[in-house]
């Protein structure tokens, strides 16, 4: 294939992927399946453009790409509204994945007939949620706090435990002689501790550097924050600490501490990771050679694992895990039915390929079929039960900066986005009416997709969006105004 048509291919499947994620929304399913179909209709078995089979280069690939989505997800992760729940998201992380992975292996012993190290290693493998998955589809969500918040700690936490498992199970598989129950857990609580420790020192020193640091162009900003993600991975991995977990918790970290340009740096960061979402799940579809997935056997076993992993593994995983948090039986349902799988299943069922042991084609394909229908049921799936569990948070605002003035060294104002909930108090007030200090204006209302321009008579209607001019050290004081029950 020649350079000019695969830049051209390229340009074509992300202005493809981009426009088809309103596909996605009209349809209710999660925008990552259109990204992996579009990688196997590019990939050889059906149009043939792309030639890919190259597994550990996707394995590169993808773990760039999580290192990007994680940090993005730690970002968006405030640690006063999350760490009520971080107790119930660690024990869901740890011993519920070690529970799925135990349920799962059972099933794969038994009904595929693997042996016990094979099927350890493919419980592992699918034994976690995914963060990449999650962060998406709760993206487009309004659950309650507590439940999203839970699930997104949990999403983001659980990658050292599913990496461990699989890399220690592999171990059976491989090289049984050497393989020790002692050493496994030593190096897990190694990997867990030092990954911790290093991902906070990591943050604090680009917290401290991001905002002291005098760069000639604010454009290199965004890539001082990026170097800090990679750097957080890269030093966790080499002295075989959690590289994942280093990059999640840098990114709370610099997160809910002060940091210059915060709006800029965050936005650039979401933009980048919709790119490595759109980038690897392509790939992965690239890998995937859909003829191999017909297989009667490869279909059956898939069914059977995911219907497994929804409706027994990842249940019995969350009742057993939440038993000593106060959760209501409706919320243990969502959490459990939220147990979406997505990329890191399908990257760590590329470590039996590199390893190159028996039936890793098999394994390989079995999971990503049970992804994708896991994916499928799932993710089309939550709205609806949010709704019928009544989890919607319907009364719930968050404030999000607009437009952050950048004219001097540090942003001193900002124009925020909020919206007013149906059961606020100023809905049926005028502006005239509410007596907003002086120091905020009402910039515009957005009302139907349409903008109103804010006049002392304009009523305030539920689900208004409201732009407010604020200078940025009083953001909480208008928080506090316009929410005075929010802590």
């Amino acid at each position: 294939m020649s350079l000019q048509f695969t830049i051209l291919l390229i340009g074509l499947l992300l202005f493809t992927a981009v426009w088809t994620t309103k596909l996605s929304s009209r349809l209710n399913i999660p925008a990552l399946l259109i990204f992996i179909a579009l990688g196997m209709i590019a990939g050889s078995d059906i149009t043939g453009f792309i030639r890919f089979d190259d597994a550990e280069l996707a394995q590169l690939l993808g773990t760039v790409a999580l290192i990007i989505i994680l940090f993005e997800g730690g970002l968006q992760t405030a640690w006063k509204e999350v760490k009520t729940e971080l107790s119930p998201s660690l024990s869901l992380a740890t011993f519920g994945v070690f529970i799925a992975t135990t349920i799962v292996a059972v099933a794969s012993h038994y009904i595929l007939g693997f042996s016990w190290a094979n099927a350890f290693l493919l419980g592992a493998i699918v034994g976690s949620t995914d963060a990449a998955a999650i962060f998406s589809v709760l993206s487009g969500q309004s659950v309650r706090r507590k439940v999203g918040s839970t699930l997104e700690l949990e999403s983001g936490t659980n990658d050292p435990m599913a990496v461990f498992l699989t890399v220690f199970f592999l171990e059976f598989v491989t090289n049984p002689k050497d393989a020790s129950l002692v050493s496994g857990l030593t190096s897990l609580v190694w990997e867990m501790v030092i990954g911790l420790l290093l991902g906070l020192f990591i943050g604090w020193i680009a917290s401290t550097l991001l905002n002291r640091i005098d760069l000639s162009s604010s454009s290199f900003y965004p890539i001082l924050l990026m170097s800090f993600a990679f750097l957080s991975f890269g030093i966790a991995d080499t002295i075989h600490a959690s590289g994942f977990l280093a990059v999640y918790v840098t990114a709370i970290y610099i997160s809910n501490h002060e940091l210059v340009y915060r709006q800029t740096l965050v936005r650039f960061t979401m933009s980048m990771a919709h790119l490595a979402q759109i980038g690897m799940f392509i790939v992965l579809g690239l890998l995937v050679f859909p003829k191999q997935l017909l297989d009667p056997q490869v279909i059956l076993s898939s069914i059977a694992l995911a219907l497994i992993l929804i409706f027994i593994a990842r249940p019995v995983s969350v009742w057993l895990s939440l038993l000593p948090f106060k959760y209501s039986w409706q919320e243990k349902v969502f959490v459990s039915f939220a147990g979406l799988k997505g990329a890191v299943p399908i990257i760590l069922a590329t470590y039996p390929l590199v390893a190159g042991i028996d039936n890793a084609g098999m394994i390989f394909n079995i999971v990503f079929f049970t992804v994708l229908l896991s994916t499928l049921i799932q993710g089309s799936m939550l709205t609806f039960l949010a709704d019928r569990l009544h989890l919607n948070d319907t009364g719930s605002s968050a404030i999000q900066t607009v437009i952050e003035f950048m004219s001097i060294g540090k942003p001193n104002a900002e124009i925020i986005e909020l919206t007013i909930p149906n059961s606020h108090p100023f809905v049926g007030k005028a502006i005239m009416d509410i007596d907003l200090p002086q120091e905020f204006l009402i910039t515009a209302i957005i009302r139907d997709d349409q903008i109103v321009t804010p006049r002392g008579d304009t009523i305030f209607e539920g689900r208004d969006q409201l732009l407010l001019l604020t200078p940025k050290h009083r953001i909480k004081t208008l928080k506090r105004f316009l929410f005075p029950k929010t802590p």
